[in-house]
């Protein structure tokens, strides 16, 4: 009778020892953890029962029972994990999406401003067209002067400033005389307004090469023969815009 108890106490004690052995795998602290502890407890519910050998077998039963909870916790932890990086995954998508709508509406704002842009650059170049086909401006000038007049030159610095800004519109400017002295001097003296109405747009910012200069001496004056007050129309220089090409 001891000799069996003794037995029985021995294998008690050494039996959760061999099958916590015989059952371990590596793994992680907590599933280690878990079997151990199913393996004693089966170790103790099968002494109690069946005696060595109820021992044996119930600490069998308890690792295998330890080694599927381990695994079930595995598993659901796993699911956790997989459902946190879904949930991580939607939240990207949602952003994504808000991003491409905010670039999608940047892109409407983009072609809607162009497009105001576009009316309102062709708005600009016909008002512009208008404007340059029906510029004329005339300087009249005393007999026998070539002094442009200081409510002339008002004009001709506005002109300037248009031309210095404007380097795809030339100025055109004719030169006058009225009918009274010799071909010659009336034609040297257009020639002399001409001058100086070049000059002064060039000293005030226009470039020379959108001043085109024609000088008709008395050849086209309007009051030929007359004596009168209106000669003072034919003493002019008229200047007219146009655009062209560089």
């Amino acid at each position: 009778m001891h000799t069996k108890t003794l037995l029985c106490s021995l294998l008690i004690i050494t039996s959760p020892t061999l099958m916590a052995n015989s059952v371990y795998q590596p793994q992680s602290p907590s599933n280690s953890h878990h079997e151990v502890t199913a393996v004693g407890v089966g170790l103790v519910a099968g002494t109690l029962i069946a005696g060595p050998f109820g021992a044996i077998i119930g600490g069998s039963i308890g690792a295998l029972t330890g080694h599927q909870t381990s695994q079930t916790e595995t598993i659901t932890e796993q699911q956790h994990f997989i459902s946190e990086l879904e949930h991580d995954l939607e939240l990207i998508n949602t952003k994504l999406s808000q991003s491409k709508l905010q670039i999608s509406q940047l892109e409407t704002n983009q072609q809607q401003l162009q497009s105001e842009f576009n009316l309102s650059q062709q708005s600009y170049d016909d008002k512009a067209q208008q404007f340059i086909a029906s510029y004329q401006f005339d300087v009249y000038f005393l007999s026998n002067s070539t002094v442009i007049h200081s409510h002339a030159q008002h004009g001709l610095l506005k002109l300037a400033a248009l031309l210095k800004n404007n380097p795809d519109i030339e100025a055109s400017i004719e030169a006058h005389s009225d009918w009274r002295g010799s071909d010659d001097s009336n034609f040297i003296l257009a020639k002399n307004r001409l001058n100086s109405i070049e000059e002064y747009l060039s000293l005030k910012g226009a470039h020379r090469t959108q001043l085109l200069t024609t000088n008709y001496g008395e050849n086209k004056n309007m009051n030929k023969g007359s004596w009168g007050e209106e000669l003072f129309y034919d003493r002019r220089v008229t200047i007219t815009l146009k655009c062209f090409a560089r």
